[in-house]
């Protein structure tokens, strides 16, 4: 068994297969899940309906929060595959099989070891929110992916000075990810010169090319919006997403180890095997002088603190150093254990692996480990709210949070909705001046008002989590014939 689990080839290909079985795996079951993922959906389907990829919108108009490459890439998606959840998660899954085959092609081509190799890539695997978020339609897997790219083309400008130029376009690919940060690589890439005393390859013409590219491309889409939108594209991008999320008063309180919570619930068993590791590979960088542990002690150490002098502390934000991380234990791994307990623990994750991809496979249950917000009980209801409102009609929105499922709602069935109401006498007034209004609100709520008040409202649609309604005084105008309407049909 051991034969064939430490064949290159035949890791190579188990790797691809068992991430597309775990990232892909039974995505049509319960939909985009509710908040970002709906929200970065929408804007992606507006650029597949518009074809307007430059400005990106949400109900039609700009939403500045992030650059388009993954947008662009979700509407591509959406061309090949239709408009489903399948298709907006669908390259978010590609680069997180991409990310797993970057970490053991670093690892090999720093250590020339499959066994370190495929138990980094493991490794990667297996904290469970790098498999949630590879199952989500996020912007942060694009990222960690360019930034692996960039960092393992930086390690091939040593034989060759021309992958500079793929350095540039991966960070390039980062930036129009996510803004500033991707320009981490960049950061990463300067402390290791500085570190190691390479001063003379900081003039290195490929290199300055390579930065030129990664500003140039990585910025246009920033550029561009400047000049249609002025200052309003600074205010909105920089100002509230950056500086006001970031630094605002309204976010955590600050704290130079924010993320350490996050890892403490997040990174195991593999945290305490990481901060020793980490503590070899500083060792090895800065006073054996080696050039490689350097590098590798600098990626996630650069991140993890420049991170976490924001206040908004997120660990899906740090998923860019998961890669060294997973190396880096792997690495201590193979220090610390003999031959036989090497082919143990190889053995274990092959086979915990294995049984991962048969749970997401073959269960019911759910791969959500930092939201379980499915939108499944929306899409159930999508085109019978489609049916009996206007194109730029708003629903009604009575004691559901203003986030969900506000996103989740809008693309299945382009009807956006409103913010809530919470007071019963305002909704009640609202009722009344408006007898054919259409209202959402949670099963719950509604059986308490059918209860009180059982002749007033009449249920359209209703399922476990969300009951879709109108006045008694609107009944005989419902529709539920779809034999003349043409819906589209997003799943």
């Amino acid at each position: 068994m051991n034969t064939i689990l430490n064949n290159k080839s035949f890791q190579i290909y188990f790797l691809v297969f068992l991430s597309l079985l775990i990232f892909l795996g039974r995505q049509l079951d319960t939909g985009i899940t509710n908040f970002d993922d709906a929200f970065y959906a929408q804007k992606a389907k507006e650029i597949y309906k518009t074809g307007n990829l430059w400005t990106v919108t949400l109900a039609g108009n700009p939403s500045w929060e992030n650059p388009p490459l993954p947008f662009w890439l979700m509407a591509l998606a959406y061309s090949l595959f239709g408009v489903s959840s399948y298709s907006s998660i669908f390259f978010s899954a590609i680069f997180g099989v991409g990310i797993v085959i970057l970490t053991y092609q670093l690892a090999e081509y720093l250590y020339k070891d499959s066994w370190i190799s495929f138990v980094a890539s493991l490794i990667l695997i297996f904290p469970g929110v790098f498999i949630d978020s590879s199952r989500r339609a996020m912007v942060d897997i694009p990222l960690a992916f360019f930034v692996t790219l960039a960092i393992f083309s930086f390690l091939k400008t040593k034989k060759q000075k021309s992958w500079y130029l793929i350095f540039g376009m991966a960070t390039a690919g980062g930036i129009l990810s996510k803004s500033v940060l991707g320009i981490f690589p960049l950061a990463i890439v300067f402390f290791y010169l500085v570190f190691s005393r390479q001063w003379k390859e900081m003039l290195n013409p490929f290199l300055l090319t390579g930065i030129l590219i990664a500003i140039g491309v990585g910025f246009s889409w920033h550029i561009i919006n400047w000049v249609r939108f002025g200052q309003s594209f600074i205010d909105s991008h920089f100002g509230v997403l950056i500086f006001n999320r970031g630094f605002g008063e309204n976010i955590h309180r600050f704290n130079i180890f924010g993320y350490t919570e996050d890892f403490l619930r997040n990174y195991w068993p593999w945290l305490p095997i990481a901060l020793f590791g980490l503590f070899k590979f500083f060792k090895r960088g800065f006073i054996e002088k080696d050039e490689n542990s350097l590098l590798f002690f600098l990626w996630p150490t650069i991140v993890f603190f420049v991170l976490s002098t924001s206040k908004n502390h997120t660990i899906r934000y740090t998923f860019m150093i998961f890669p060294a991380l997973s190396i880096i234990v792997a690495k201590t791994f193979s220090d610390l254990q003999n031959t036989k307990w090497k082919e143990r623990l190889l053995t274990g994750l092959g086979g915990i692996a294995c049984l991962t991809a048969l749970f997401v496979n073959s269960t019911p249950f759910q791969v959500k480990v930092t939201l379980t917000k499915s939108s499944k009980e929306v899409r159930h209801l999508a085109s019978i709210i489609k049916l009996n409102t206007l194109e730029n009609e708003k629903i009604g929105n009575y004691k559901l949070s203003y986030w969900n499922p506000k996103h989740a709602m809008f693309f299945y069935s382009d009807r956006e909705l409103e913010s809530p109401l919470t007071d019963k006498k305002e909704f009640f007034k609202k009722s009344n001046n408006n007898p054919k209004k259409m209202w959402l609100t949670n099963a719950t709520e509604f059986k308490t008002l059918n209860s009180q008040f059982p002749e007033k409202f009449f249920l359209i649609m209703g399922n476990s989590k969300y009951a879709f309604f109108t006045s008694s005084q609107n009944r005989d105008y419902v529709k539920y014939d779809f034999s003349e309407v043409k819906l589209p049909n997003i799943k």
